[in-house]
């Protein structure tokens, strides 16, 4: 009759036959290491012009019978692509 390991005794069994697994180790200089904090150089970056363009609103805000109504007006600045 086949006997069932414990679960405390088949945890053990996988941890220890993980850490004897040959796994590649390839170990790295500190030149490697530091190479992505440096800023000698400036990341590459796809740029494309962006202008300013004002937008300009209008909302008409009706009255009632003792107050008139009214346009509200306001506008803003977007960015857009230049087109040139």
């Amino acid at each position: 009759m086949a006997r069932i390991l414990p679960l405390q005794a088949m945890k053990t069994l996988l941890l220890l036959s993980l850490t004897l697994l040959p796994l590649p180790a390839s170990a790295i200089t500190w030149g490697e290491f530091w190479a992505p904090f440096t800023y000698d150089r400036v990341p590459t970056r796809y740029y494309e012009p962006m202008c300013r363009r004002r937008i300009y609103h209008e909302e008409y805000i009706p009255g009632d019978r003792w107050n008139p109504g009214y346009v509200r007006s306001w506008s803003e600045w977007i960015f857009v692509p230049c087109d040139y």
